[in-house]
């Protein structure tokens, strides 16, 4: 199993839906397995939503890029590179999956 730095902000957000749903008084271990699982979550989420939109070109590009073991930083430039309005889509699936995990 690899580990890839996971982006401090996503994560924040993941701690915050958790205490929201859970109050404040969350214990700090579940609070963090829970937020991890979450970002997880959200990761397969973003991989199925746009690896549709890549061209069969840019998603060779993209696999190989991934065997190739690039880090989530180039793999993220390739994606906004790739596809418009990137930032926009991911903040709008970041809410959709807040409202999602609260509703739970």
């Amino acid at each position: 199993m690899d580990f890839v730095q996971k982006d401090p902000n996503v994560m924040t957000f993941m701690m915050q839906i958790v205490q929201q749903k859970y109050g404040n008084e969350v214990e700090s271990k579940f609070l963090e397995e829970e937020a991890n699982k979450l970002y997880d979550e959200f990761g397969d989420k973003l991989v199925n939503y746009f690896e549709p939109m890549l061209t069969e070109e840019q998603r060779t590009q993209f696999d190989k890029l991934v065997q190739e073991g690039a880090d989530q930083n180039k793999l993220l430039e390739f994606l906004i590179a790739s596809i418009e309005n990137l930032e926009q889509k991911i903040l709008d699936i970041l809410n959709q999956f807040k409202n999602d995990y609260l509703a739970r």
